[in-house]
């Protein structure tokens, strides 16, 4: 079957375009990997998400799912595994079958890193954060631990520094840092810097109790509340290299309309070069991409006839 749009991602930025796409009259169709939703089902309760005041990430994801479905998009549970993205027919091959489409829109998104210890699995969402912007609010006066050592640490370190109580940076560098972060950093009294503190363990019951380290070469370890992990995110571009322009960080270059550099692709969401990586920015993107994808596939069909 040819679709006149397909978005490659089920997460807030990929629903929304398709919801755009579809009551402007096209045919979608959702390719999403792992459930609807994305990633939004591994977050646990949000505070920062316009018209609700507080809600688990679970359950939006279920909202919007449920108002895709009800306009009629199709969800395919399939990994987009290789593209073919010029011509006026897009190809996306996935594990289970090939799919067609006038208008393509990657709503891909990222991944964060991990530390890969012992603990950080169990107590996601439970103490164990990689987005200090989403979820510092909920350690309000409690003391947390910021594991990383470039400029997002940093910047965590800071947007914490006036919620919580006592904030720990550990670093694995044990060098000096370039002057304005040090600087930065020196003004907030509850922020103790940990040059050359490799994590190695995150232990507690509930939730998150003690963070373990070693620095120089012993293990130690601090009482927190919780572990934001600031160790970077990686955009899941790995098999569009060669086949549109991508930034050196392999984020996808767009402009204001959400056009990629091949004509008749659109980008939207945490994929997209340059945005701050949250629902609401998904949200307006997918706004944006599902309009201009769905202009271009009519486009197409009036050229056709």
């Amino acid at each position: 079957m040819l679709y006149d749009v397909i978005i490659v991602g089920g997460g807030p930025a990929g629903i929304t375009a398709a919801i755009y796409a579809k009551r402007a009259g096209r045919s979608v169709a959702i390719l999403e990997k792992f459930v609807p939703g994305g990633q939004l089902n591994l977050i646990g309760e949000i505070e920062n998400y316009t018209g609700f005041k507080k809600i688990e990430g679970s359950n939006l994801a279920y909202e919007m799912h449920a108002h895709a479905k009800s306009l009629g998009v199709e969800f395919i549970m399939d990994e987009a595994k290789e593209y073919e993205l010029v011509g006026e027919e897009k190809i996306i091959k996935g594990r289970n079958g090939e799919y067609q489409a006038r208008a393509v829109v990657l709503a891909l998104g990222c991944h964060t890193r991990e530390l890969g210890i012992t603990g950080e699995e169990e107590f996601k969402g439970r103490g164990v954060s990689y987005c200090a912007l989403c979820d510092g609010n909920f350690f309000k006066g409690k003391t947390v631990a910021v594991v990383g050592s470039g400029d997002s640490a940093f910047a965590d370190a800071l947007y914490l520094a006036p919620i919580c109580k006592q904030v720990y940076v550990l670093t694995k560098e044990n060098l000096k840092l370039h002057n304005y972060a040090e600087n930065e950093l020196d003004k907030h009294e509850n922020i103790t810097l940990l040059r050359g503190a490799i994590s190695s363990k995150i232990e507690g019951t509930e939730s998150v109790e003690k963070l373990f380290f070693i620095q120089n070469e012993k293990e130690q370890n601090i009482v927190v509340d919780g572990v934001f992990v600031a160790i970077g995110r990686k955009p899941d571009t790995e098999n569009l290299k060669g086949k549109i322009e991508l930034n050196e960080q392999g984020y996808i270059k767009a402009n204001e309309k959400m056009h990629t550099s091949a004509d008749g692709v659109f980008v939207c969401g945490d994929v997209r070069e340059g945005n701050i990586k949250q629902i609401a920015t998904a949200v307006g993107d997918g706004s944006i991409a599902g309009t201009e994808a769905s202009k271009y596939a009519l486009r197409q069909i009036y050229m056709k006839k």
